[in-house]
């Protein structure tokens, strides 16, 4: 135990107090219960002069309904931020969201996560978004990036590339720039919906846009070698 509100439990310890660093290994269990935090490891070192926490092997960080798994963990105690690096895995058990990445920062007083790198979520059974460097509200349930994403509708077939978004979740509105939508995705008959700017309902598939250009499949007014557009 490290004092009321933190308590230590592993296999091994060793304590240097001169530099006040105490190494634990082997099933290592870190109850901070100030902060509701549960955090697992193989290892970890607890830098008591900085309240910073550092693990290896197998992490993983429970946290009302957020769970994080990762090869290792920094945490650090007075911010109350987890940063996670390789293998990252941030689920929202409540909600049945899972973000991959190979670094992610969570910040629980603001209940936000930031990804570094390509980021990979999965937002319950029907959509699957790659991007890079996310941001995830978890307050707000909404997940944003500046750079270019794609987002798939597994329901609908339907692909949407954007150079940048925001996607409100519990609502299912994506508003993006530059957004292509492609109906029928790899398959026969598939029409193309290009919007500068736009607010997609994902629910009904319907949108708001900017500047639209449509091409449709070739023979979609039943003449085979048409090529119609609408712009």
């Amino acid at each position: 135990a490290i004092n009321e509100d933190v308590i230590i439990d592993a296999n091994n310890f060793s304590y240097n107090k001169i530099s006040n660093i105490l190494n634990a290994n082997g099933n290592v269990k870190i109850d901070n219960k100030d902060e509701n935090y549960l955090i697992y490891a193989n290892d970890a070192t607890y830098l008591k002069n900085e309240e910073l926490f550092l693990t290896k092997g197998d992490s993983k960080a429970i946290n009302e309904g957020i769970t994080i798994d990762a090869d290792n963990f920094e945490y650090n105690k007075i911010a109350n931020v987890i940063n996670a690096n390789g293998a990252v895995k941030v689920k929202d058990t409540l909600n049945d969201y899972l973000i991959i990445a190979d670094d992610a920062t969570y910040y629980k007083n603001i209940e936000k996560v930031v990804t570094k790198g390509n980021t990979d979520a999965f937002i319950g059974p029907r959509y699957i978004i790659n991007s890079k460097n996310v941001t995830y509200l978890h307050n707000e349930k909404a997940l944003k990036s500046k750079n270019k994403t794609k987002i798939k509708d597994k329901n609908s077939n339907r692909v949407y590339f954007t150079e940048k978004f925001n996607y409100l979740i519990n609502q299912e509105i994506i508003r993006g720039e530059e957004v292509l939508i492609i109906t029928n995705f790899n398959l026969p008959k598939s029409d193309k919906f290009f919007l500068e700017n736009a607010i997609i309902n994902l629910k009904d598939n319907k949108f708001i846009a900017k500047d639209t250009n449509i091409e449709f499949h070739k023979n979609t007014f039943d003449v085979e070698n048409n090529d119609p557009r609408i712009e």
